[in-house]
Order: structure tokens, then C-alpha cells, then sequence
């Protein structure tokens, strides 16, 4: 069976083999919507003379000190799991050896993008030409991951202005576009990416995820649902700039790619949104906002579950799609992965799922389908 092994870098350099021996736990948080976290618990003693506490007083987890991780499971390459920086510190002080913890939380770079609220104009730019001048700045340099928009404002008319950090300001433009905002370390190359795109659903699978299977199942638990109210349509109305005349976006069905055959916004008694201030001045921006509403509500089926690594063979990563057989014919095909949960200790590494899918039903391009994965 594959062996998973880990290495911990600290500003770039490996951890000690004391810290090592220490850590008890390594949680990693990959999330499509929220910051990616790193949380640590680390063994602590008095040291030696009673001059102090190991690791406290050692320096060795200051503000904002860079950690990254990368895994490898069995003989494949190792991957960047996360590149995170320290934001916070604890600890719990025990009368019992052994039982003294420090907790270690760090988030991904996006804190970097958090740290000072600005008020600056961004005249005659398109939403994707903001994004790929923060994402490239010097006070960055992440390699941008763009996806272009359509409306640049004219100075003579709006002028765009930021007021928020750097990575509030890009999530706000990305939600009025349909769009996911994150900052990412390519888990191959090791460059850290900015994303600003539409989620990448029509991706290749990155997996096979296998439900009561027989020697083939790689999940030791699946549960899935189906929100049945989450799905709506959604009308905006509001005042165009130039013209002046009333401008109305009604959006009665999802835009984004189908992930099975039968969508989950049903046809008939449809749920309704009317979003207000949403602060755009043109009806293509209108018809963008509302029909990502839509899009984000059709997202309704979900599924929760805990990967058995070893025999899945890799790592899951969110932000991607999977494909999943033997959970019957409507719930078995593409989602989309919202979030992994990674735990890892001395002698396990456990992988906990979130996923997301905006169809019940099998397409009909899924490549397991002459499998048995309708079987179960």
C-alpha cells in the first residue's frame, strides 16, 4: 500500500526533526469560497534549566512567518499542498508531560492582500484589468489567472472605486461577474497563481471517487442531498448611465455548463430573487450579476464525505471537478469540489469532502459509464 509522507518548510527552510516529532496534527482547509487555512498543534515542554517553553520561546512561528507543505502519496511527485502565512498563535498549559499544546493557525496569501484598506480609482478599466494589475503588482507578484470581462467604464462617465483591501475589493468585482477570487500555489511549480475567473466546471475530472465498489471503492462514507428550494430565477432592475432609461435583467435559467442531465432549477413554481442596490450602472453588467445569482442557487445538490487515500492513490483538490460512481443513477456523475478538510498525523492522512453538482442524472460523457458504477 502507498505510503503518504509530508515535509513542512518554514521561510523556506525544512523543520527541524524535533518540530516534526512534536506536531501532532496538521489540518489543511482547501475551500472554493473562503480563505484557505492551516492550523498546526504542536507537543510543547519546559526546556532544559526550566529557561523556558520549547518552541514559545524558540521564535519559531512569528507574525506572519511563511509555512508551506507538500505531500506525496506513495512514489508520485510531491505536491504543494499549501503556502500559507501565521496569523495567530495559542496555547493550553497542562500540569500532565505531554499534555501542553500550541496551536499554530496561518492562512493562505490572501492575508498578504487583507492587510491595508485602500481608497483608489481605477479609471477606463475593465474588472479583469484590476484584477490582473493587484494580482501582478510589487507588492505581490502572484502569476494572474484571469478570465476577461466585457465592460470597461469610461472615465468621462463612472470611474471605478476601490474602497477596501486589496482581496475585498477583487472578491466584490468577482461575485458581480459570476467569478471565484483566491489565490492559489500551483501544487506542481510552486508558483503562486491569482485567480479571477468563472469556476472551471467543464475541467477534466481530477479523479474517480468510488462508492461501494468492491476492491475499487476509494470513500469510506457518502452522504448527498438534494435542496429542492435553493434553485431560483432572479430579476434585477435599476437606472442605465448612459441613457438613462430603466433596465431590467430577468434570468430564468442557469448559464453554466450542466454537470448531469437533468438541471436542478425545475420549471415549474419557480423560487424568485429581486436583488437590490447592486450599484450597476449598465445592463450587461445587470445581466452578468443576476445570471450568476441564478448559476450560484442551481448549485443545489451537494455531497459530504471522508476519501480513503491510500486507495485513492492522490491528493483531492477543491476548486476542481471529480467524477463519482456507484451512487446510483441520479446522484453519480460530476460535482465540483468546494472543499477538502486534510488531515494529517504521524500515521494517518485523512481527506474530508464537500461537493457540489447543479444537475441530477448522468450526461452521458462521464468516462466510467460502461463501468459498473450504477451497479451499487
Amino acid at each position: 500500500m502507498p505510503a503518504v509522507t509530508y515535509t513542512l518548510f518554514i521561510d523556506g527552510v525544512p523543520a527541524s526533526q524535533a518540530l516534526l516529532q512534536a506536531i501532532q496534527q496538521i489540518e489543511v482547509e482547501d475551500h472554493a469560497t473562503m480563505a484557505d487555512m492551516m492550523r498546526l498543534r504542536v507537543v510543547i515542554g519546559i526546556k532544559d534549566g526550566c529557561s523556558g517553553w520549547s518552541f514559545i520561546d524558540d521564535s519559531v512561528f512569528e507574525r506572519l512567518v511563511n509555512l508551506r507543505i507538500s505531500v506525496s502519496v506513495g512514489s508520485s511527485r510531491a505536491e504543494t499542498l499549501m503556502n500559507a502565512y501565521v496569523t495567530e498563535t495559542s496555547a493550553d498549559f497542562a500540569n500532565q508531560p505531554g499534555s501542553s499544546v500550541l496551536n499554530v493557525v496561518a492562512m493562505d496569501p490572501t492575508v498578504l492582500m487583507n492587510l491595508e484598506e485602500k481608497v483608489k480609482s481605477w479609471p477606463n478599466m475593465a474588472d479583469s484589468d484590476v484584477a490582473n494589475s493587484i494580482f501582478s503588482s510589487a507588492d505581490y507578484k502572484f502569476t494572474p489567472i484571469v478570465d476577461v470581462t466585457k465592460w470597461k467604464r469610461q472615465e468621462n462617465e463612472q470611474t471605478l472605486i476601490q474602497r477596501a483591501t486589496d482581496i475585498q475589493f477583487l472578491q466584490q468585482l468577482a461575485q458581480r461577474n459570476g467569478f471565484e477570487c483566491y489565490v492559489e500555489t500551483n501544487g506542481a511549480t510552486g508558483v503562486v497563481e491569482g485567480h479571477f475567473h468563472a469556476p472551471r466546471l467543464t475541467q477534466p475530472p481530477q479523479g474517480v471517487l468510488s462508492v461501494n465498489m468492491r476492491d475499487a471503492t476509494n470513500v469510506n462514507s457518502f452522504h448527498t442531498s438534494f435542496d429542492m428550494l435553493r434553485p431560483a430565477t432572479a430579476q434585477s432592475n435599476n437606472i442605465d448611465v448612459s441613457s438613462r432609461d430603466s433596465q431590467q435583467s430577468q434570468v430564468t435559467n442557469a448559464q453554466q455548463s450542466s454537470l448531469g442531465k437533468n438541471t436542478a432549477l425545475s420549471s415549474q413554481q419557480q423560487r424568485r430573487l429581486l436583488p437590490s442596490g447592486t450599484g450597476l450602472a449598465r445592463t450587461g453588467e445587470l445581466q452578468a450579476y443576476t445570471q450568476a445569482l441564478v448559476d450560484q442557487s442551481a448549485l443545489a445538490i451537494t455531497a459530504q464525505g471522508e476519501l480513503n487515500t491510500v486507495a485513492y492513490g492522490s491528493i483531492l483538490r477543491a476548486k476542481r471537478p471529480v467524477s463519482v460512481r456507484g451512487a446510483g443513477q441520479q446522484f453519480s456523475g460530476t460535482y465540483y469540489v468546494e472543499s477538502v478538510n486534510h488531515i494529517l498525523t504521524a500515521d494517518s492522512y485523512k481527506q474530508n469532502f464537500t461537493l457540489r453538482r447543479n444537475a441530477l442524472g448522468l450526461s452521458g460523457k462521464e468516462s466510467f459509464v460502461q463501468s459498473n458504477a450504477l451497479s451499487a
